[in-house]
């Protein structure tokens, strides 16, 4: 009995060893790697082969008065989001999303087609699918190339939408238990000095360097942020460029696929278009919704200015 008890602790003892240096050696928290994904946007094509969804048009007052699409619901990305200082740009609550959305008639298991403006808007598309899908609204996507890119899509194909076809969904991860790709303030802040995200900032090289056209407090950018303005991501056709495009260039930037990307812009939605492609193509992005709104607002927190 003496020896079976002497081996007990000894094993207790090597447990506890075991878990106090799990504790010292174990990094600082941050987001996890993210489990498969479907994509965040869709080619007009793919889109018109899915025999229901809801159409959200979130293009500007004058051109959805212009160009109407019959049966779609309108929203803002500020409909979504707060307006108080310092705050403004960040989601609201998911619960009051997810009633403005459940307002407009549509469902979380819904499939949600989102149009923008493509390369000619600011990304408001990819602002949209990022908060639905924080929301719980997995199956939520934007249409690559924008209205025009559907619109053409439906002349070509003009009875595209009620044809029969055996797509009636699109595949979607079997856990869907919804995974955040929102970071705060706090985690960028605390990731500083370790270096322990990739900080990319998606404004116009102006911004990065200084001028604050939107509405900074303080210009400048966060430090070690890397300069990657949303445009680049379009080709010469106003279609996102493709996975190998993409990874090429964060390669010339010196991003590393395995290691976790915060994106940032003024309020958040040029970001949020950004971490939509990156995660698509297999990225750990992060958006950082209140950006420079935020961040500028706080004098405690570090910027630097020029190129």
């Amino acid at each position: 009995m003496k020896v079976l008890r002497g081996y007990g602790i000894y094993l207790f003892s090597i447990s506890l060893l075991w878990a106090f240096w799990l504790q010292l050696s174990a990094g600082p928290p941050g987001p996890s790697l993210p489990k498969k994904e479907t994509p965040w946007f869709l080619s007009a094509e793919s889109a018109l082969q899915v025999s229901k969804y809801t159409i959200v048009d979130t293009r500007s007052f004058v051109h959805r008065l212009k160009n109407k699409v019959p049966g779609s619901k309108t929203i803002s990305w500020e409909d979504l989001s707060r307006t108080d200082a310092p705050h403004k740009g960040e989601l609201l609550e998911l619960k009051l999303v997810r009633k403005k959305i459940n307002e407009l008639g549509i469902k979380q298991n819904e499939n949600i087609f989102v149009l923008g403006d493509g390369n000619s808007g600011w990304g408001e598309e990819g602002r949209i699918v990022w908060s639905l899908r924080e929301a719980g609204f997995h199956e939520s996507y934007w249409v690559d190339g924008g209205y025009s890119a559907y619109e053409k899509e439906i002349q070509r194909k003009p009875n595209a939408k009620v044809k029969e076809n055996k797509v009636t969904s699109l595949a979607i991860p079997e856990n869907k238990t919804n995974q955040s790709s929102a970071v705060q303030k706090e985690e960028i802040l605390k990731g500083l000095s370790s270096k322990q995200f990739q900080i990319l900032d998606t404004r116009e090289p102006r911004e990065f360097s200084g001028a604050t056209p939107y509405g900074e407090t303080r210009g400048g950018h966060i430090p070690g942020a890397k300069s990657l303005f949303y445009q680049e991501l379009f080709d010469a056709k106003g279609n996102i460029k493709s996975k190998a495009e993409v990874e090429l260039y964060l390669k010339q930037l010196g991003i590393q696929k395995e290691k976790p990307i915060v994106a940032y812009c003024t309020g958040g939605v040029r970001s949020a278009f950004v971490v939509g492609i990156l995660r698509t193509y297999g990225y750990n992005a992060y958006n950082y919704a209140g950006s420079m709104w935020e961040w500028s607002n706080d004098p405690k927190l570090p910027l630097e200015t020029g190129n």
